[in-house]
């Protein structure tokens, strides 16, 4: 009887200590991963540098210091209370994200991957390496704030006003008939160039019978030195007869064709941002320009200042 328990006692203290060499000492690899509507390129930039970074990795996208932090000084590293991150081994699809809480500090290796049957989307994995114990006592939860960060990076990428700035939707053409008018000004003449044509495109409509729908779009563009080409144009739902070369012109836009389009809301002189915003979001996805970008104005009037608060839709024509 005693001899059996010293065996029984035996195995017991070599299993322990097997248990706890393996929990203590060997090493194992892990992973996670998610899906995202980007290519491989695209996906590959948001963990290769700081200021992208820290717009979806926990804690530093919750806290408005680390940010400002990022963004005013260009730091290397990223901090947030005793939270601290720093990224080594950039390239164009990968990093290394070296996550650290107080004295304690974990890797985590970030990769884009493409699936060659959906060029238009990629996986991102993250594979990081860790003793049982190593998990069991991660102070700071930093395995689990990899993972939610992880997480948080779908939904940053999917969620377009969080990515670009502006929630953009696609869309297709309903409005289908306008008159059309264009003028080359100085640029200090925007503001009085673009009221007068819409105020003789309005005047035109009515003198035409062409049933003005109250529907206002615009775009400007840079010509030459100091110059902007205006376009002015105004929805209406009678056809006019426009002979060519005259100032006026009838255009049509191809009903049930794609756009994009994002709200704008802030200083007239500050819209070019959703401009960008639709232009970024062309390239990322890989769409074609079908024609020129153009807003719609949804505040009353076109007579605005370039501080003045507006509010309008911008559009891009796309396939």
């Amino acid at each position: 009887m005693f001899r059996k328990r010293k065996f029984l006692l035996t195995a017991v203290i070599l299993l322990l200590t097997a248990f706890i060499f393996y929990s203590g000492f060997v090493v194992r690899s892990y992973s996670y991963q998610v899906t995202v509507p980007y290519p491989m390129l695209k996906t590959g930039e948001q963990f290769n540098t700081p200021k992208r970074v820290v717009r979806w990795y926990l804690p530093f996208a919750t806290d408005d210091t680390a940010k400002r932090n990022v963004l005013d000084k260009n730091s290397k590293y990223i901090t947030a209370g005793e939270y601290a991150l720093e990224i080594t081994e950039p390239s164009t699809i990968s990093a290394v994200l070296r996550s650290a809480f107080r004295n304690t500090t974990k890797e985590f290796l970030f990769t884009a991957a493409s699936d060659p049957a959906d060029m238009s989307s990629c996986t991102v994995t993250m594979n990081w390496r860790s003793t049982l114990f190593s998990r069991w006592t991660d102070k700071g939860g930093l395995e689990e704030k990899a993972k939610l960060s992880l997480e948080n990076l779908k939904t940053f990428m999917e969620d377009t006003r969080q990515f670009y700035g502006y929630e953009i939707e696609r869309t297709t053409v309903a409005d289908t008939s306008f008159l059309f008018l264009s003028v080359t000004v100085p640029t200090a003449e925007k503001r009085k160039a673009t009221k007068d044509l819409f105020d003789r495109l309005i005047a035109y409509a009515q003198e035409k019978g062409a049933g003005y729908t109250s529907t206002r779009i615009f775009y400007s563009t840079p010509y030459g030195k100091d110059q902007l080409m205006l376009f002015a144009s105004i929805g209406i739902t009678n056809r006019v007869q426009t002979a060519p070369g005259e100032p006026f012109q009838y255009k049509k836009m191809p009903l049930g064709k794609n756009l994009l389009t994002a709200t704008y809301q802030g200083p007239y002189g500050e819209v070019a941002k959703a401009y960008t915003a639709l232009e970024n979001f062309k390239t990322d996805h890989k769409l074609t320009s079908m024609a020129i970008p153009y807003q719609q104005f949804l505040s009353d009037g076109y007579d605005f200042a370039e501080d003045q608060v507006v509010q309008m839709k911008v559009y891009y024509p796309v396939f």
